[in-house]
């Protein structure tokens, strides 16, 4: 008998990225913007092997009551995963209108975690933030749109991929 068999569902790598600081960017209707510090590159092991993919972001945008922020996951080529697949849907995406009440303390958590194979060859994962409104906003990361007092509240967004034997 030859070399070895890896274990099925056996955890290969496991990599994480996390974003403290505050960020915002005006972004128009149903773009994104790239999070600052959430990036990761990764070469799988083993062209069939799985990755999971989770993120979250801390969240809010300036229109109140209109304020919608997704969460997506870009390859480096394009937007990954589950969605639309006609196309005319963001892929993988979390969040909803983050100030119903007006409010402009409120940050959201969107979230996303799903299973991915890449193929062969090193990739780099990065979480954008998307504009989901009708209208250009100013997307905040990590904290809410009024951050001026101690009710302007924080948030910390994260990346992990794991890399998974099959």
């Amino acid at each position: 008998m030859g070399g070895t068999v890896p274990q099925q569902g056996k955890i290969i790598a496991v990599k994480d990225a996390l974003f403290t600081g505050t960020q915002s960017a005006s972004v128009a209707t149903q773009a994104n913007v790239a999070v600052t510090d959430l990036s990761i590159t990764h070469e799988v092991a083993d062209a069939s092997n799985k990755l999971i993919i989770s993120a979250f972001l801390g969240a809010a945008a300036n229109s109140q009551g209109q304020g919608n922020v997704g969460l997506a996951i870009h390859d480096g080529t394009s937007l990954i995963a589950i969605g639309d697949a006609s196309g005319t849907k963001t892929q993988v995406t979390a969040g909803g209108i983050i100030d119903g009440g007006g409010s402009v303390y409120d940050v959201t958590m969107p979230s996303v975690t799903f299973v991915h194979t890449p193929g062969a060859g090193s990739k780099t994962y990065t979480v954008r933030a998307i504009n989901m409104d009708d209208t250009t906003e100013t997307l905040y990361i990590n904290r809410s749109v009024n951050d001026s007092d101690q009710f302007g509240p924080r948030a910390v967004s994260s990346l992990v991929i794991q890399e998974v034997s099959v």
